[in-house]
């Protein structure tokens, strides 16, 4: 309240009070409603400070709520993210199996290829071990047919050459 309103308030309450009640001191009725107005004044006081605080209060909350509205959506947006994010590792993990699962089917292709290389190469090692048995055999024989049929020629040529 301004000054000059609580002056003619302060002359009201003193001209009503010592009509409605005989005063027998004066500095007691004015120092009374000094301290009335004051009363009043602080009460009134109080009251603006508690309703700006209840506005600033309301602006706070509005603007926490507001707050918590758009970090509730950010949250959504990392959560659908991380989904994707997800998506991205579940899908990258899928296409190495199947790498994994071609490249383990090359592999057995691979040790096939090798086991029949193996085979062929133990074939042939048998094969040409055959044959150098059977070489060694006609050697063999012919190392022990060439001697006898060498002297045998001789013999007959020294048998021919006696009766020529």
């Amino acid at each position: 309240m301004r000054d000059k309103d609580m002056t003619n308030i302060a002359q009201i309450l003193e001209e009503e009070l010592s009509e409605a009640f005989e005063v027998r001191n004066e500095k007691a009725l004015k120092r009374y409603v000094s301290l009335l107005l004051e009363s009043l004044m602080e009460k009134e006081k109080a009251e603006n400070e508690f309703h700006e605080l209840k506005s600033d209060l309301k602006i706070i909350a509005e603007t926490m709520k507001e707050g918590f509205r758009l970090m509730e959506k950010r949250f959504e947006q990392i959560d659908r993210r991380f989904e994707q994010v997800d998506k991205r590792f579940e899908d990258m993990y899928h296409y190495m199996d199947k790498r994994f699962e071609q490249v383990d089917k090359r592999f057995e292709q691979v040790d096939k290829r090798f086991e029949q290389v193996d085979k062929r190469f133990e074939d042939m090692y048998h094969y040409m071990d055959k044959r150098f048995g059977d070489l060694n055999k006609r050697i063999g024989f012919m190392s022990w047919f060439t001697p006898t049929i060498v002297t045998v020629l001789i013999t007959l040529v020294m048998v021919a050459m006696k009766f020529l």
